[in-house]
């Protein structure tokens, strides 16, 4: 049996050696200064949500009762910290919240967010869900997605390649967590209480941003 000798060039040995004492001269982060950076990145796109949210116009009260503004604020608000709480949270598994959990806050958090805004109007101030014509909602929907994207980004790097389980779930996870926080500043936004501009601008973009998240997470949750 004849064998195949190696080229007297061949340039694979040297290759390799210079590809491991590229990786040895490159030190890995220390999972301080890995968590410090991701910090910063929620800090960053954190402040980019609220830029966008500031240069279209803040806080605008409009007609609306200051203590509907409050209660609707207040329920958008409430939601998000359970959000971030259950779906950024590791509960008592270093992976995280076990699936059920996760596909669970998923599945509610849009109809409780429908059921609340339209709850506390009808209780509050009923004639704020008559129809206001000419504004279905678009720019509801595209200002929520814009505020939320920056948020998801950071959520996925502050957990980046630490879910081997269900990474595509936990991402859907943060990325309703990151929709419901920016859900919160356009409903200080927006003074629309009409049933079809709510589903439209404002619980549309949770899916929407979910569905991103689901993505986001099978891409770079993944250990």
């Amino acid at each position: 049996m004849t064998t195949t000798a190696r080229p007297e060039h061949d340039p694979t040995p040297q290759l390799k050696r210079r590809v491991l004492e590229a990786v040895r001269a490159e030190p890995a982060p220390t999972r301080a200064a890995a968590r410090q950076r991701a910090w910063l990145a929620l800090a960053a796109c954190t402040a980019i949500a609220l830029a966008i949210f500031v240069h279209f116009g803040g806080i605008r009260r409009f007609d609306r009762p200051a203590l509907l503004v409050v209660l609707t604020c207040f329920g958008w608000s409430a939601v998000a910290t359970a959000a971030a709480w259950i779906g950024m949270g590791r509960g008592q598994a270093t992976i995280g919240r076990t699936t059920a959990a996760l596909i669970a806050t998923i599945l509610a958090i849009p109809p409780v967010m429908l059921g609340w805004k339209i709850g506390v109007t009808l209780l509050l101030a009923p004639d704020q869900m008559a129809s206001w014509p000419g504004r279905p909602g678009f720019r509801c929907l595209g200002l929520s997605i814009a505020m939320a994207l920056p948020l998801l980004l950071s959520f996925v790097m502050l957990r980046r390649r630490s879910d081997p389980v269900h990474p595509g779930i936990a991402g859907a996870a943060f990325g309703i967590t990151a929709g419901v926080f920016a859900g919160t500043l356009v409903d200080l936004w927006c003074p629309i209480a009409y049933v079809p501009h709510v589903l439209l601008g404002h619980i549309l973009p949770l899916v929407v941003v979910a569905a991103l998240g689901a993505w986001a997470g099978r891409s770079f949750l993944r250990p």
